[in-house]
């Protein structure tokens, strides 16, 4: 497939997105935004009450916090959990780089507090994410450098060069010249990062086939940049510059309806070039563009009439959240579908009672035509004085008061909208008249009664959009981050690393649920505590159901229900060596047996006076021993005397003889 035939079927596709939205959305968000904003409806009348009551604001407001409690309840958004042995240590690294990228390295509760609230008033709040390498923008420049030092900049890799200037400066002994550098040049970081933003409804196209993103056959990022910014994400500037300056975004109904009168931009574009906004489309399609009959997905970049970028991708880096999704759709309901028409009703009630009491408290009057000043009559100021001919000339018209046959109709639609949305006056805080009468069970039942839609709210957010936001950001930090990272994480400097991680663990949200307020934790936090002391108390360290670690993680858990972050700072972390040792059972000493003792005393006695008796022998052998060592020794000396007197006596005898001359067989013995 050529890049021509890409270009209609990626315009098709956004010609058909775009029209699919402004005939299932446009015209309802729109009206979400103006009542949530209390704008007038339209219908007022001049001289009339045109008072607006602010339903569409309380659900959305009230509902709000309850669902940031429930998802902030815990340090760990979301948990990675090992699918098999071994992993443990990786799938607990990924749960804590992620939940850092989430709350550090991005601002996770204003990200997470404009998302949902784009899905309480606009049926879905979109966030996209995707890998940035962090970059210093800034420029530094050297002057006089010589060849060696210009070498030892770049070694690291760390700089980036944006201008050379070479000039020579002498010769060297050898008759070649000598060479000065002047260099402008860019300090890169070495670590980038996972950003997330928050994407208005009106700026995201999906086709109308799809019903999930995930799997989504078409989406796009419909937004502005100006052509200073996209010739600084690398496009070439001649196509750039080519590139129409119109903008339809900026005046879709969500955004006039967002934006008061003096916030929206002129229609007049800036007589800059570079700061023209030129409309641009990141789109995500499934398409068969290498023609093996197999559709891939690719990541399209449109603007004007012209493809800018064109590659495959393995990911669409987009989440969405919808409080009332409807089957088989991808647009559900909103909070502010469910109280609009409430809203309009109340409002319409509250202006009839209000005109009601200003005719109450401000009567009509009927007067005879030419026996009363109508001047006086029409100056209405306290004492003032009205000239009439004859004394029954002005009469004031009796007007009935409705307002309290109104009221009990006011309650009715606060009741309705309360089943509507499932935000309560006992979720929002409790009025004292209903403290007077009731027990704190029946309070906490009415609670919980209120919290059900709200919870339901919370896992389709954990199971929808918050899990999918959290496996995108595990699968871009597995992707792009090629080297550890060193975090402190409870108070310790812990260097992780990426690419030893597995490529694939099991998620979970944790949006702590069922596990009660910060006081509700603390008491049953205190409650265990209890129960763990009294076991490691009566049965010593090494018993069968509490070891001392799991001592101290129900401490810190107490800790981190009362608002401290770092547990470390008040308990020691117990190793799980440390813990195991403790946790190992002792050799049992035996009970002790006195007839045993005695028996044992006697052998033992027994024994020291055997082994004296031997110790005795022994000496006195040894001494037999030495003294037949000694008189063998002596005996020997005696016979060696003998013997060497006999052989001195018989070499006289012998050199005798041959002084005398004698001749014959002489032997010397020996």
């Amino acid at each position: 497939m050529d890049e021509q035939k890409l270009k209609v079927i990626v315009e098709a596709e956004i010609d058909d997105a775009i029209g699919y939205v402004e005939t299932e959305t446009v015209e309802q968000r729109t009206k979400a935004i103006n009542y949530y904003n209390r704008y007038p409806y339209g219908n007022e009348v001049e001289g009339r009450s045109q008072i607006v009551t602010g339903e569409v604001a309380e659900v959305v407001d009230g509902a709000l916090p309850q669902l940031l409690r429930i998802f902030t309840s815990s340090d760990e958004l979301a948990r990675f959990e090992p699918k098999f042995p071994g992993d443990e240590e990786g799938a607990k690294q990924a749960t804590e780089l992620v939940n850092l990228a989430f709350f550090q390295d991005n601002p996770g509760v204003i990200l997470m507090h404009d998302w949902f609230k784009d899905g309480l008033l606009q049926k879905n709040g979109i966030v996209k994410y995707w890998w940035e390498e962090a970059e210093d923008p800034t420029k530094e420049e050297y002057k006089g450098l010589n060849a060696d030092e210009l070498t030892l900049m770049f070694a690291d890799g760390q700089m980036e060069l944006v201008s050379q200037e070479t000039e020579e400066v002498g010769v060297d002994p050898m008759g070649m010249p000598i060479l000065s550098y002047n260099v402008v040049v860019r300090k890169k970081k070495g670590v980038g990062k996972v950003c997330i933003e928050n994407v208005p409804p009106e700026e995201f196209l999906i086709a109308k086939r799809d019903k999930a993103i995930r799997n989504a056959r078409f989406c796009a990022h419909r937004t502005t940049k100006t052509r200073s910014e996209l010739v600084a994400l690398g496009y070439p500037r001649d196509v750039v510059d080519k590139l129409p300056a119109y903008n339809d975004l900026t005046y879709t109904p969500e955004r006039v309806a967002r934006f008061s009168q003096g916030e929206m931009p002129d229609e007049t574009q800036t007589l800059d070039f570079s700061m023209q906004e030129v409309e641009v489309y990141e789109c995500y399609i499934r398409t068969d563009f290498d023609d093996d009959g197999i559709a891939e997905l690719r990541k399209v970049t449109y603007a004007g009439d012209q493809i800018l970028d064109n590659e495959e991708t393995d990911h669409i880096p987009f989440a969405s959240v919808c409080p009332i999704p409807m089957p088989h759709k991808f647009f559900g309901h909103s909070l502010a579908d469910r109280a609009m028409d409430v809203q309009l009703q109340k409002s319409t009630i509250t202006r009839q009672i209000l005109d009601n009491l200003y005719l109450t408290n401000m009567p009509r009057v009927t007067a005879l035509d030419g026996q009363v000043n109508l001047d006086d009559l029409l100056t209405a100021a306290p004492g003032g004085i009205i000239r009439t001919k004859s004394q029954n000339a002005v009469v004031p018209m009796v007007v009935p008061a409705t307002a309290a046959q109104s009221f009990p109709m006011l309650d009715y639609l606060d009741q309705v909208l309360q089943k509507r949305s499932g935000v309560t006056q006992t979720s929002q805080g409790l009025d004292p008249n209903i403290l007077q009468n009731t027990t704190a069970t029946a309070i906490a039942a009415m609670q919980q009664a209120g919290a059900g839609k709200i919870e339901m709210i919370a896992r389709i957010f954990a199971d929808t959009g918050v899990k999918d936001l959290f496996e995108g950001i595990f699968h871009l930090i597995l992707k792009y981050q090629d080297k550890p990272r060193v975090v402190r994480i409870r108070g310790k400097y812990t260097s992780i690393d990426p690419r030893e991680w597995k490529n694939s663990y099991d998620l979970s949200v944790n949006v702590g649920l069922g596990t009660g307020s910060k006081d509700q934790q603390m008491a049953m936090s205190a409650m265990v505590l209890q129960k763990q002391e009294q076991i490691l108390s009566s049965q010593g360290f090494a018993n069968p159901l509490v070891s001392v670690g799991q001592y101290r993680n129900t401490l810190g858990r107490f800790i981190e229900a009362a608002g401290f972050k770092d547990s470390a700072e008040f308990f020691k972390e117990i190793p799980p060596e440390l813990d195991q040792m403790l946790s190992t059972p002792q050799p049992q000493q035996p009970m002790p047996n006195p007839a045993m003792d005695a028996l044992m005393a006697q052998t033992q006695a027994q024994i020291e006076v055997d082994r004296a008796k031997a110790l005795n022998d022994i000496e006195i052998a040894k001494a037999k021993a030495q003294a037949q060592i000694q008189l063998e020794r002596e005996k020997a000396a005696a016979n060696l005397e003998l013997k060497t007197a006999e052989f001195q006596a018989e070499a006289q005898l012998k050199a005798a003889q041959v002084g005398a001359r004698i001749t014959g067989d002489v032997r010397i013995p020996g």
